[in-house]
């Protein structure tokens, strides 16, 4: 009977027309999950027995159910067609002798041969097209071929293109292509998508669907969830009732809901009507809005920050960012405080290639408590011009106290004035050209002071061997054009402009007396032209005229004294210690006296004078072979102590009276160590000789003792002078969570000018983060009835939505603005 059996679905195989694939019309292949192997007839009579028929919807005609042996026909007719036709020694067909062979022959898998099964050919990825079919598996499926209609349930499962969709119940029209799926319906995509919808009608001939009561994800970290979602394309939705966040979890800390939200995917979210809430708490209402959520650069509004106290009061900065193209940007910014007014800010920023990059920003404001205008521009510019000639320029521009007025960053607030520059370099193998345009202007209020190079010109030839000697030859010239203001009152303009051009060649001679010890003499001749002098009596203008000098200097470096240290760790296997002392004996003569006292000072080229001097050191270097990765070693120097001084000849044999002779400068200390990475400790100090006292001492100590926690204290100390102190940390509390505090202390007046406090929250593993700025501080703005130097307190707050923007007053912003200091590893 089996036998029979058998043999009719042979014969039905080859004959019937009752249940068809339909793939030259649909396009989709239809096989069951469960027929992943051949099965013997006795497995499939007991599978067949376990099947029950009224669930399955499988009749004849007249309502009659089909018997167990005809359910094995459908069941094997599902089955995936062979692929191709096979020559008898299993050799694939050539292409031109596929074409000319009969349509491909179908065998049910429950007929073929175990012992021998047909196989596929080897698929020559190369040769063979690129297949978009649909792929369908269940436990159970039928077909009406009138009505090209195929219904699957149990497991069903939907490979389409560029997604898989399983779900309980699935109906597809093979003729239309669109389907419906219902019941723990389940879409995801290769890119992270994943979203859990009721019920979803598609086309499994486009990319187009329609999904009602959806929740899940988009891509990789963007959440969503809508009463009905529409998807145009594979990164094109929208999405009504909706609701959208980068947070996990059935409450999440933040997210976005609106009416209506229109999203795409690397692009950005437009949404109407929405509500920004926390942990499910209504915080703001946005009738339209706008979400950034390109990962690399996307216009849009940034997140705002806000801040209070001090003497601005309530501030709030926001910014809108235009991404131009993918070599330029720009931000436009509307910055506002309670007591002074708007603040609009643009800032533009272009690199249309490598070598070329800029910025321009721009600031106004009309302020409210001084009742006077501030304004400040700057641009950077650099690029590498042909020959390999290089460009920086630095424009710097603003009226009088813009800095000390609205900067946070102290450095800005210190700065005293302007400084705009531009200049072009150009390096060779042993020599190398400067041109440099710079003009600073004093920022103080009630000074004009102007200093100028317009410009200035300096070609150097390093120190070459003159042939094959011991000789050797070197030479700085330079052309500058100086201008500044002789009267630094505004109201009064002074100004004072020369040209001067100087030659400076210098010969040296190099010899060595022992391997230990060497012997540099040295010659140079100076020759400077001035297009005009300075009577500084009367500021009276003098006529052109030149200067001439000449210094001769000589060398004595030894003799070196070096010892190793074999220390017997692996990490640090030796440590050599250094000694190396030198004395060096400058001669300048006393000649154009006259001609340099017309001399207005500019640089150190203008204070050429008489020199007779001695200046010996002692210089002790520390250095470590250090173990690397891989059994490699490194030598660093961990540590150098230099001790220094200079005798004035001219002095010590003088006709003044010894006890007014001062023949010796300080004795100057300079300690420089790094012994670990983790440890830091500097210090330079001076010491005067003659009346046995300290001038200056000044302290550098960083610590590192876990890698959470970074402390540094710095001690600036000059006798006669105020003592300022500056410390602070860098603290690393828990994952994202990093504390910076750091303190001015003024020891002489026993106050503290500044104050920072910085608390960022920013963990990679979360969805939102934030940072929290407190600064406590002198304030640099007089208000009419408290006067200057009163105190102020202004906090400043940032938010990051991830995915959405960053932390405004992120690390490096802070550490820009304000005063912390970061650990620098020298790994």
């Amino acid at each position: 009977m089996k036998i029979f059996f058998l043999i009719l679905g042979i014969l039905f195989t080859l004959t019937s027309e009752s249940y068809s694939y339909e793939k030259n019309k649909s396009g989709m292949r239809l096989s069951e999950s469960n027929q992943k192997e051949t099965l013997s007839s006795s497995e499939l009579d007991k599978r067949t027995t376990n099947l029950d028929t009224s669930d399955l919807g499988w009749l004849w005609g007249d309502g009659t159910p089909l018997s167990s042996s005809e359910l094995l026909y459908l069941e094997a007719q599902v089955e995936t067609p062979m692929a191709d036709w096979l020559w008898g020694n299993k050799i694939p067909l050539e292409p031109n002798e596929s074409l000319v062979m009969p349509q491909q022959l179908t065998f049910p898998h429950w007929d073929q041969n175990v012992s021998n099964p047909i196989a596929q050919p080897p698929v020559n990825e190369n040769n063979q097209p690129a297949e978009n079919g649909v792929f369908l598996t269940a436990d159970h499926m039928t077909h009406d071929n009138d009505r090209n209609i195929a219904w699957a349930w149990g497991k069903v499962v939907i490979e389409l293109d560029d997604r898989v969709i399983k779900a309980d119940k699935v109906k597809v029209n093979n003729k239309t292509g669109n389907g419906e799926a219902v019941g723990h319906v389940i879409i995801t995509r290769g890119d992270g998508t994943r979203l859990k919808v009721k019920r979803i009608r598609f086309n499994i001939n486009n990319q187009q669907s329609r999904m009602f009561k959806v929740r899940g994800r988009l891509g990789d970290k963007y959440y969503v969830k809508g009463k009905e979602v529409t998807r145009y394309s594979k990164t094109h939705y929208y999405a009504q009732k909706a609701q959208f966040t980068t947070c996990e979890g059935k409450l999440p800390d933040w997210l976005f809901e609106a009416e209506s939200m229109d999203i795409v995917r690397g692009d950005r979210v437009l949404f109407k009507n929405g509500i920004f809430k926390v942990r499910d708490i209504p915080i703001l209402y946005i009738p339209i809005g706008y979400l950034p959520i390109d990962q690399e650069r996307k216009s849009g509004f940034m997140i705002p920050s806000w801040g209070s106290g001090g003497v601005e009061g309530v501030v709030f900065n926001n910014s809108y960012y235009w991404a131009i193209d993918k070599h330029s940007d720009a931000t436009f910014s509307l910055d506002y405080s309670e007591n002074r007014g708007f603040k609009p800010t643009i800032e533009y920023r272009y690199t249309p290639n490598q070598h070329t990059a800029g910025s321009f920003n721009a600031s106004f404001i009309d302020d409210k408590i001084t009742n006077s205008t501030f304004w400040e521009v700057k641009a950077t510019h650099k690029q590498t011009l042909p020959n390999d000639f290089k460009f920086n320029g630095v424009l710097d521009l603003q009226e009088q106290g813009f800095n000390r007025n609205f900067s946070d960053s102290t450095s800005e607030r210190a700065q005293r004035n302007t400084d705009s520059f531009a200049t072009i370099t150009k390096s060779w193998e042993g020599s190398s050209l400067d041109i440099v345009t710079r003009f600073r202007e004093s920022s103080q209020t009630g000074s004009d002071q102007t200093f100028a190079q317009l410009p200035q010109i300096t070609y150097k030839t390093q120190r070459q061997s003159i042939g094959d000697t011991n000789f050797f030859f070197n030479q700085d010239s330079s052309f500058a054009s100086f201008l500044t203001d002789l009267d630094t009152s505004p109201d009064v303009d002074d100004k004072f402009s020369v040209q001067r051009f100087d030659f400076h060649p210098q010969f040296s001679y190099t010899t060595r007396i022992a391997p230990w010890l060497a012997f540099t003499p040295s010659l140079g001749l100076r020759e400077t032209i001035y297009s005009k002098g300075l009577d500084e009596t009367d500021n009276k203008r003098l006529d052109f005229f030149t200067r001439e000098s000449f210094n001769v200097s000589a060398s004595l470096d030894g003799p070196r004294f070096e010892k190793i240290f074999d220390t017997k760790n692996k990490y640090i296997p030796k440590v050599k210690h250094i000694l190396e002392p030198r004395i060096t004996y400058n001669y300048t003569p006393d000649i154009d006296e006259e001609d340099r006292a017309k001399i207005k000072v500019f640089d150190s080229i203008d204070t050429i004078n008489r020199q007779s001097s001695v200046t010996y050191s002692l210089t002790q270097r520390i250095l470590q072979k250090e173990s690397k990765s891989g059994g490699k070693f490194n030598t660093r120097e961990v540590l150098r102590f230099d001790i220094s001084q200079t005798m004035d000849l001219i002095e010590a044999t003088g006709s003044e009276e010894s006890e007014n002779k001062r023949p010796f400068s300080d004795l100057r200390f300079d300690l420089d160590s790094r012994l670990h990475d983790n440890l830091k400790f500097n210090f330079d100090s001076t010491f005067d000789v003659h009346t046995t006292a300290l001038k200056t001492f000044n302290l550098e100590l960083g610590l590192k003792p876990v890698d959470s926690l970074y402390v540094f204290f710095d001690r600036r100390w000059a006798k006669d002078q105020e003592t300022f102190i500056i410390s602070g940390i860098d603290w690393a509390i828990n994952e994202g969570w990093n504390l910076k505090a750091t303190t001015r202390y003024n020891e002489s007046a026993d106050k503290f000018p500044e104050n920072h406090l910085s608390l960022l929250y920013d963990n990679p593993c979360k969805c939102w983060g934030f940072n929290l700025d407190l600064i406590e501080r002198e304030s640099l703005v007089s208000i009419a009835g408290n006067g200057a130097n009163q105190r102020e307190t202004k906090f400043l707050l940032g938010i990051t939505l991830r995915g959405l923007g960053t932390v405004q007053r992120g690390e490096a912003d802070i550490s820009k603005r304000l005063f912390h200091r970061k650990f620098e590893s020298i790994n």
